[in-house]
Parts: structure tokens; C-alpha cells; sequence
């Protein structure tokens, strides 16, 4: 069964609805990830309302046993252009919503059975400029499961996997546009999903897509400042949010 949960009842509904008629069960709750008594508050009425069904007969109505963090929102400015709201709003959605949402964490570690999953991005490891407020957020979102990955070393059956890809193509990041598209072409959200899952099977605690941005790691790790800005100009990721025109 999948349960989902997102700020916009009619996306909720329509991508409902899409699982259901692929035959599986789910069940959408209108919630804020970013705000704290929403998702405890959400999190009471899942374990409520939603009965699980399972071969596991110790799972009792609403266990959740993999939780996907994906909730995030960019607003493409540089900091002389941000607003405090906005500021405040991608801290809250991208970073605090992942300590919120693990409010279902202690009944995982409880059945010994249990994933966290966060969709995070390659921005989080080598930041650009125009989007400040989602590089922190995502760099803060990283080390939030870096140390809990390495938290449930000792922990059997609960296991994490952080997922970092390359500019996607959704309407998140609509207009960003780099120098290369050729060479760096954006990800199929098909792909992302689809090595995601793989990931979560195999129990691998980093993913990251596509396989070229362990390059970036990399030289990043061993070429001094003045190196990588140069790469940054050359390769067009100093100014690609210039053309940002995506959606928060």
C-alpha cells in the first residue's frame, strides 16, 4: 500500500488515483511536511485510519516501513534577492521536514523492518549560485541522513538510502540551463525513480545519478578554489539559474 502526502489535494488525487488503477492501494492526507504539528498531527491519523495489510502479522494499522522524503521547493534567488519567507520556507520543507517526517521511525527500529529514503540532490555536495536557499537546505538535508545512516549501523532490518541526481526535468527546475545539455543532459524522473527502487533493494546508502557526478565529488575533493570556479564558468552552472523560471 502507498500512502501519500503533499500540500495540493488535486495532485494528491489525480496521482492517487493513477496508482489505483495500476491495482494498488493507496490513500493520500493533505499535509506540510515543513510544519511540525501537521506532520505528527497526519502522522496519528495514518496509524489510525489506514489498515495494512501484510504477511507480516505483527504489522498493525498504519505501520509505515519505507518512508520516501521527496517534499522540497527552490526559489532561484541569490541571498540579496531572498526574502526572509522564502528563506525560512525552503529551511522548513527541505531540511526540518526530514526530522519531522521520522516520527515513524522508532516503530521501524520497533519490527526491525524499516527504509528511509530522501531525494536529495547533487547541489547539496557542489552548490551554484541563484539558489542559495535550496544548496543549504539540501547540503543541511544531507548531513541530517549522512549521520543517520551511519546511526542505524546497529540497528537491523532499518536501513536509509540518499539519492543525489543531476538536474531533473520537472517543472521544478524549468528554464535552468547549462552549457553543455548534450553532455549533461537532465534526468528522466522514469530513471531517478526507477534506480531509486533499486537502490532501496539493494540496501545502497548513497545513489549518485548519473554515475558521472562521482567525477564532480571528486575533483572537487582534490582541485583548489580558483580550479573549480573556472570549471564552474566554463561548464555554464555559474549562471544557469539566469533563465530559472521554475515553480516553488
Amino acid at each position: 500500500q502507498i500512502i501519500l502526502w503533499g500540500r495540493t489535494e488535486k495532485c494528491l488525487k489525480e496521482t492517487t488515483e493513477e496508482i489505483r488503477m495500476m491495482g494498488t492501494e493507496c490513500h493520500y492526507f493533505i499535509c506540510d511536511v515543513g510544519n511540525r504539528e501537521e506532520v505528527y498531527r497526519q502522522a496519528k491519523a495514518v496509524r489510525e485510519k489506514v489498515v495494512v495489510t501484510s504477511h507480516l502479522l505483527f504489522l498493525q494499522v498504519g505501520d509505515i516501513t519505507i518512508l520516501v522524503n521527496n517534499a522540497a521547493v527552490v526559489h532561484g534567488k541569490s541571498l540579496m534577492d531572498s526574502d526572509d519567507d522564502a528563506l525560512l520556507k525552503s529551511q522548513h520543507i527541505n531540511t526540518l521536514g526530514q526530522f519531522w517526517t521520522t516520527i515513524f521511525l522508532p516503530r521501524m527500529l520497533e519490527l526491525q523492518n524499516g527504509h528511509i529514503v530522501c531525494l536529495n540532490s547533487v547541489l547539496a555536495l557542489s552548490a551554484i549560485p541563484g539558489a542559495i536557499d535550496y544548496c543549504t537546505s539540501k547540503a543541511s538535508s544531507f548531513a541530517f541522513m549522512e549521520s543517520l545512516t551511519l546511526g542505524l549501523l546497529d540497528c537491523p532490518g532499518v536501513n536509509a538510502t540518499t539519492v543525489l541526481p543531476f538536474h531533473t526535468s520537472t517543472e521544478m527546475f524549468q528554464g535552468m540551463r547549462i552549457r553543455f545539455p548534450n553532455l549533461f543532459p537532465p534526468l528522466k524522473p522514469e530513471t531517478v525513480a526507477r534506480r531509486t527502487v533499486e537502490a532501496v533493494q539493494m540496501n545502497q546508502a548513497f545513489l549518485l545519478l548519473p554515475w558521472t557526478m562521482h567525477v564532480l565529488v571528486i575533483l572537487k575533493s582534490i582541485l583548489p578554489q580558483a580550479a573549480l570556479e573556472e570549471i564552474h564558468k566554463f561548464s555554464g552552472s555559474y549562471t544557469c539559474m539566469n533563465t530559472f523560471k521554475g515553480r516553488t
